[in-house]
């Protein structure tokens, strides 16, 4: 649709873009959408009040001025930007809202399975791997070197009470997701050795990731003191990374001592229904639903995957769940590697999927669109599910549900 020259907009915006998100856009970006469509997002950008993130109302003659374009070449450029995820548009009967979105990272860009895929076709192997050389980061060689940095409280003082308000402000906030998980870290404390842990160190975001670890793995207080204290290093602080494996070590071990226990037969007879399997991904845990699938505990490989969707943060729990469901339909009860999931827990997030019921109408409209490529010719986006999946699914799997 070509735009009326005096059409009304406005502009907003949640966030600010530092340099190094607009030379992912220069470099990685702009080969795909071109020179008019870069344009015009720095243009846009630049209208932007950086204190309210928002403008005022203006007319679209206005940028075709500043940008010395047409309306026809105008829409062209905004329809690009609106493909490939930088900008969201809104429109009542008075004007339009255009919503600037920041862009991915470098790393996101790059893994993305179709925008990589497309940046690679478009310039080349020997550009690609160039372009992807400016933002890689060396790591320091750091053998042989003591951290004596000095911690914050060995310098500041504590307050005699925080402050406090009641403003919004700017922030790049993920949804977060809550676990109602009961574990008892006073319990857990008791069983770690002053000698060998800092206390100080065990932050939040360590305590997040002990709770999180504990529920995905199914381990108790006192195996996650065991779990933890192969992951403490020489400066008495916890190496996440190593907490994974040490769960994932101890997951094993208890798996091979303990007989496996599923979901009785009696909580998920009669699941024959897309409510009724919407209903066990809000109410069952990410392992629970791949027992209840499968009718064994899941692999530790497969543990993992659930864990590092959870650390992602994209996806709420229950997302999650149907995300599983949704794949294993797929691929016909396979559970292939995580960046299949990732690519469509990204995809989800970045079109603000929130609902199981969003997902169901959010994959029939992409099956719409690629029915619709197909008919026109090549079709370039990947295979996917008809629009009917979930009712063939549950039909093909019900033995799987009803096997205990």
């Amino acid at each position: 649709m070509n735009l009326p020259r005096l059409d009304k907009f406005k502009l907003i915006t949640y966030q600010n873009i530092d340099i190094d998100e607009r030379n992912v856009v220069t470099l990685l970006y702009q080969p795909l959408i071109g020179c008019k469509a870069f344009s015009l997002y720095l243009t846009l950008w630049s209208l932007i009040d950086r204190s309210r993130l928002k403008t005022p109302i203006y007319i679209h003659k206005k940028l075709y001025d500043i940008l010395n374009t047409t309306p026809k070449a105008f829409s062209d450029a905004r329809k690009k930007l609106e493909a490939i995820g930088l900008l969201v548009v809104y429109q009542n009967e008075e004007m339009f809202l255009y919503e600037l979105k920041a862009p991915l990272t470098a790393e996101e860009f790059i893994k993305d399975g179709n925008l990589g895929a497309y940046l690679f076709k478009e310039i080349g192997q020997n550009n690609f791997d160039e372009l992807v050389s400016l933002f890689k980061i060396s790591n320091t060689e750091k053998d042989g070197f003591k951290n004596i940095t000095t911690n914050f409280d060995e310098v500041f003082d504590s307050l005699p009470s925080p402050i406090e308000t009641s403003d919004n402000y700017m922030s790049r906030s993920k949804s977060k997701i809550s676990l109602n998980h009961d574990f008892d870290f006073e319990f857990f404390f008791q069983g770690l050795s002053k000698n060998f842990v800092d206390r100080r160190k065990i932050t939040s975001k360590v305590k997040d990731k002990i709770e999180r670890l504990s529920y995905i793995y199914g381990l108790d207080e006192i195996t996650m003191q065991k779990a933890f204290m192969d992951s403490v290093n020489r400066e008495r602080s916890v190496d996440l990374d190593k907490l994974d494996l040490a769960a994932r070590t101890w997951y094993q071990f208890e798996r091979k001592t303990v007989k496996p226990t599923t979901v009785k037969k009696e909580e998920i007879t009669g699941v024959n229904t897309n409510k009724e399997i919407i209903e066990l991904c809000k109410n069952l845990k990410p392992v629970e639903l791949l027992e209840a699938l499968f009718g064994v505990k899941p692999a530790a490989a497969e543990l993992k995957i659930i864990d590092r969707l959870l650390d992602s943060e994209l996806l709420s729990e229950t997302l999650i769940n149907f995300l599983f469901v949704y794949v294993i339909g797929y691929t016909d009860g396979q559970i292939p590697n995580y960046n299949f999931f990732e690519k469509i827990a990204t995809d989800w997030a970045r079109n603000r999927i929130t609902s199981i019921d969003e997902a169901i109408k959010y994959n029939k409209n992409r099956n719409e669109k690629i029915a619709s490529k197909k008919s026109k010719g090549k079709n370039l986006l990947p295979k996917d599910i008809e629009s009917d999946w979930l009712d063939d699914y549950i039909k093909s799997t019900r033995w799987l549900l009803w096997k205990n």
